[in-house]
């Protein structure tokens, strides 16, 4: 009998790591991936306008100020994919799980969350495209928290984002798209790269904006809602 139980849990184990779909999670090349926060120039996922008086500059050092998670989407059609709206973000990339922050001595540099040179992710062998998400850390720490946010946003809800922020400047921003075949062996499939490799087209984004949230400020919002008030109280009085 124990034979059985410890042959049946070496088959399952085996089996295990034979479907294990593997990337290399253990660090972030800063000659293939480095961001930086961008206050010219609001999301183009919101709008994209200009704005007066800002600055381009790398995230800053030392407290953990950006976030980063890898997403993936099974619908490789053979060459790089495209993001063109935030909803299309939003509905049909996936949470590999796999998550980075500001490196703590580099500027523009990241330093991955839990290094591991095989990391499992929620795929088959089938190519599928990945993207990196970065965002300022006043939004949160966890990509659900943050894409409900932006799935506001989307709809034309800035509510959540000005009462998250607080009057402190958002950002976010997504890097290149890249695809990947996995497989079991450890180092993993490459993330990120400058060049092609047999696994397919790793991430390749130097100088990645992370671009302004446009949240409207509570005086703002306050003359709005005012403004809006009167507006029915006028329409009141002519009726």
């Amino acid at each position: 009998m124990k034979k059985l139980v410890l042959t049946t849990a070496c088959v399952l184990a085996m089996a295990g790591a034979a479907f294990a779909q593997n990337l290399n999670w253990g660090s972030i090349s800063f000659s293939a991936m480095t961001a930086q926060t961008n206050s010219t120039q609001y999301s183009p996922f919101l709008g994209g306008a200009s704005v007066s008086g800002g600055a381009v500059g790398s995230t800053a050092t030392g407290a953990l100020n950006t976030y980063y998670e890898l997403l993936y989407n099974t619908t490789f059609t053979g060459s790089q994919a495209t993001i063109g709206t935030l909803s299309s973000l939003l509905t049909t990339w996936t949470d590999t799980g796999l998550g980075a922050t500001n490196n703590p001595s580099s500027a523009g540099r990241l330093s991955v969350i839990n290094p591991n040179t095989a990391a499992t992710v929620p795929w088959t062998t089938t190519t599928n495209n990945i993207v990196l998400v970065g965002w300022s850390a006043d939004l949160g720490s966890t990509w659900v928290g943050v894409s409900n946010l932006l799935a506001a946003a989307a709809t034309g809800n800035n509510s959540l984002l000005q009462t998250q922020l607080a009057g402190q400047e958002g950002f976010f921003g997504i890097s290149t798209t890249g695809y990947t075949t996995t497989g079991s062996s450890n180092p993993g499939a490459t993330v990120f790269s400058s060049a092609a490799t047999a696994q397919g087209l790793p991430i390749f984004s130097t100088n990645t904006q992370l671009y302004l949230l446009p949240v409207p400020e509570p005086a703002t919002m306050a003359l709005a809602g005012l403004g809006g008030l009167s507006l029915m109280l006028f329409r009141r009085q002519r009726k």
